[in-house]
């Protein structure tokens, strides 16, 4: 057993000395019955003046999805995009001779707005606001009119390739699906076997694929004489045979009674000319085509190495009609780095307001002014 060394006495206590203060940084918070008398801290609190502007943010964002949604009764013109027609002309069967230059053909965006776009459109220089029933009538739907515009578009098309290939000197007839019954006459024997929109596509076992070769054929015969007609009424197959009747204002012309057309009409062509439309709708782009289509079937370069714009109807006589957006053209043409613009001669003036001092424009009234502009400009 061990004993205490002689000497000792045992301590009442062990004092130890005091554990060292922590830094503030380090100090715990008291606990609330440790200091009653403390100040807690002050809870943090949003400034008055946030929630107004929240509240104005958020009515904003409102307003502006609402406005984003609500359609107003306007169509907003502005300037569409530019292209190069050869790039959606092709020719086949024949030789066909490269660019050297571009042609471009010019277009216009036109879309029905709503509230934002239409606000937006009033500020753009560059943007033409119209009432809705200045563009489409109230009885024709939107895809009724983007339908009546692809159709001026490929009319304009058939029209550009026929004048083209008839001014190189080749024979150009017309060729489609049928003889259309446009319109009846009243009393006479097609009044009673046709309707409108009717294709006749054989007269007595004889083809007929356009309005022309149905005359041809119906003039062959005589007043009184019976024949037999093959048409289509939408999907549908039929046969009907009439007594033709005299021309009443024509002796001894024999009549159906009917104003005829042709069903899906395209020229007929000695070789194969295409020009994809699809992405585009109206005739103004006819003048375009026409010269891009001789530019390739020509051995001479016409445009000389330039970028050469334009705009414009044509017609089976080379004739250049007016078109609308014109203001629009121009500032797409001068956006796409055309140095020359063709215009018709109805739309000059409000091409040269438009115009900047980069580029050069030219009235053209007819195909025989734009190749005469074009044999004018000097070489790029």
């Amino acid at each position: 057993m061990f004993a205490p060394p002689l000497g000792y006495s045992k301590p009442d206590m062990v004092t130890l000395p005091p554990p060292p203060v922590p830094d503030d940084a380090d100090a715990p918070a008291p606990a609330d019955d440790a200091a009653p008398d403390a100040p807690g801290p002050t809870p943090a609190r949003a400034p008055r003046w946030l929630w107004p502007v929240l509240a104005g943010i958020t009515g904003l964002l409102i307003l502006v999805l609402l406005a984003g949604g609500m359609r107003v009764p306007f169509y907003a013109l502005s300037p569409g995009p530019v292209e190069e027609v050869d790039d959606i002309t092709d020719i086949a069967g024949t030789p066909v001779y490269d660019l050297h230059g571009d042609l471009y053909m010019l277009t216009v965006t036109l879309q029905e707005v709503n509230f934002l776009e239409f606000a937006q459109g009033w500020f753009a220089p560059e943007v033409d606001l119209y009432r809705t029933e200045r563009i489409r009538p109230p009885d024709v739907t939107p895809e009724q009119h983007r339908e009546q515009s692809r159709q001026m578009m490929r009319d304009s098309r058939d029209v550009a390739i026929t004048v083209a290939l008839r001014h190189l000197g080749y024979e150009v007839g017309e060729d489609g699906e049928g003889m259309l019954v446009v319109k009846l006459v009243e009393g006479s024997p097609a009044a009673g076997a046709f309707q409108p929109g009717d294709v006749i596509t054989a007269v007595d076992g004889e083809a007929v694929s356009a309005w022309p070769e149905g005359v041809e054929a119906i003039r062959a015969k005589r007043p009184g004489q019976e024949v037999e007609f093959a048409f289509k009424r939408g999907s549908e197959e039929r046969t009907v045979r009439l007594t033709l009747t005299e021309h009443p204002a024509e002796p001894g012309r024999p009549m159906a009674g009917f104003t005829p057309g042709t069903a899906n009409p395209h020229p007929a062509t000695p070789f194969e000319v295409t020009i994809d439309t699809a992405n585009s709708g109206g005739p103004s782009a006819g003048i375009m085509y026409t010269l891009t289509i001789l530019d390739l079937l020509t051995e001479e370069d016409l445009i000389k190495g330039n970028i050469v714009a334009g705009t414009g109807t044509i017609d089976l006589d080379g004739k250049v009609g007016p078109i609308g957006g014109v203001r629009q053209k121009v500032a797409a043409a001068q956006q796409a780095g055309a140095r020359y613009i063709l215009v018709p001669q109805e739309n000059y003036a409000d091409a040269l307001a438009a115009k900047n001092d980069e580029v050069e424009v030219f009235a053209v009234a007819s195909l025989q002014d734009a190749l005469q502009v074009l044999e004018d400009l000097p070489p790029a």
